[in-house]
């Protein structure tokens, strides 16, 4: 009897528990699964709550990606949605029909072939507020600015110079890179001398002396110089005589320039150089590794062009720069992404990527040692790529090409290649 009234107990001991439980769970108590049926329900809604900016990207996904990953990692309340479209033409052209349809991405880059549009059509959101472009020269920034305001972020830019073989200067007798025009006049006289071809372009690029030139002597005086041209205040007669005079005078008509260039193409130039066969070459970022990779033995290095005073102007461009869209709803979260860009890792990170030269005063980086020296010249805002800037440039450009061929091939004489390239503004303006 006794065991029984125990058995009982216990019996009614369990039950309340059981229903004490069940009460307590009622009250507000969570089990484990509705805590993680919960903690998704939470996942879900914040997923579905962040900011989605769109990017139309210049740059492919294997560049891009890491940025974007770790800014919404920084940032989980906003997502990058990335659209790259492959430059240039396609890029333009993908540009273009957006901006038709008035469906412009949140964000998109900016390039020095469709600034224009972008300044003309007010695409781009004023950001000259961002901190960056107070360690940014004026000059640098300006590039994708107009009236004072700056319409893009772009943190790094090509430049090149003129490539030389040194054990062929070394067997010339030149110790020291030539740091005016008559000293590299000097050079080339020597290398011909031993029998070595001085200099060599190829047929598309003969231009890129004199144009160089054109840099040193006009544009580190007058900055404005092709904007005057392009506004008829000026005319290509006013500013390109003497560079191209200078060219023919002091190395064509002597033969210094090899008439070569007219039956050359660019691959061509480049193994002619990586083989030891011309001694000095225009080059850029862009053929380093090629040259290393044809002749592993070369030894090279570059110097910047100059003109008869020692004025530098280096041929180069800004590199593609981040605007956000005048339309955007999510303009504070797209200046968020450039912001972020723009912080000094993410531009050293961002500059292994490119190869570029960094244009942020106060960057700690390493650039090829090739390139190291003109380092200072691009955030001093000393570089230029004429041609992006005629209001014509791709007529003028081409123009340019066939008229110093005609000088080259002696069909044309010096003093009317400025005259073509008039000529050539004023038709292409009708």
């Amino acid at each position: 009897m006794k065991k029984r009234m125990i058995a009982l107990l216990m019996t009614l001991l369990m039950t309340l528990l059981m229903t004490g439980s069940a009460v307590m769970t009622g009250c507000g108590g969570t089990s484990e699964s509705e805590s993680s049926s919960e903690s998704a329900e939470t996942k879900e809604e914040s997923s579905e709550d962040a900011v989605t900016i769109s990017l139309l990207s210049w740059n492919n996904e294997e560049n891009m990606t890491p940025f974007i990953e770790a800014f919404e990692e920084e940032n989980p309340g906003i997502k990058v949605d990335l659209q790259y479209v492959p430059p240039v033409q396609q890029y333009l052209d993908k540009f273009m029909v957006l901006s038709a349809a008035d469906q412009m991405t949140d964000m998109f880059y900016t390039t020095a072939e469709n600034k224009k549009e972008v300044f003309e059509k007010g695409l781009a959101e004023d950001i000259s507020d961002l901190e960056i472009f107070q360690r940014i020269d004026e000059k640098v920034s300006s590039i994708y600015g107009q009236d004072g305001k700056i319409y893009a972020f772009s943190p790094d830019a090509w430049v090149g110079g003129i490539f030389y073989n040194q054990d062929l200067f070394e067997q010339a007798g030149i110790s020291e890179v030539p740091a005016t025009w008559d000293e590299f006049i000097d050079c080339c006289s020597k290398l011909q001398d031993i029998g070595v071809i001085p200099y060599l372009d190829d047929a598309d690029n003969v231009n890129s002396i004199p144009q160089t030139l054109y840099q040193c002597e006009v544009i580190s005086q007058n900055p404005e110089a092709d904007q005057e041209i392009n506004e008829g205040k000026a005319t290509f007669v006013d500013y390109y005589t003497k560079p191209f005079e200078e060219w023919y005078n002091d190395m064509l008509e002597p033969g210094l320039y090899n008439q070569m260039s007219l039956g050359l193409s660019a691959e061509q130039v480049t193994d002619m150089f990586a083989t030891g066969q011309v001694a000095m070459v225009t080059s850029g970022p862009w053929n380093l590794e090629v040259y290393r990779e044809k002749n592993p033995d070369l030894k090279f290095d570059s110097f910047p062009l100059s003109d008869k005073d020692g004025n530098v102007v280096l041929t180069g461009a800004l590199n593609a720069g981040l605007s956000i869209s005048s339309t955007s709803e999510h303009k504070e979260e797209c200046k968020k992404f450039i912001e972020f860009m723009a912080e000094d890792e993410n531009l050293v990170k961002w500059q292994e990527t490119s190869g570029n030269a960094i244009v942020v005063e106060g960057i700690d980086y390493e650039l090829d040692p090739v390139l190291d020296k003109y380092k200072d010249y691009v955030v001093d805002g000393a570089f230029y790529y004429t041609q992006v800037e005629w209001k014509n440039s791709a007529g003028i450009f081409k123009e340019m090409i066939a008229a110093v061929q005609d000088v080259i091939a002696g069909a044309d004489t010096i003093e009317n290649v400025p005259k073509r390239l008039d000529e050539k503004n004023k038709e292409l303006d009708e």
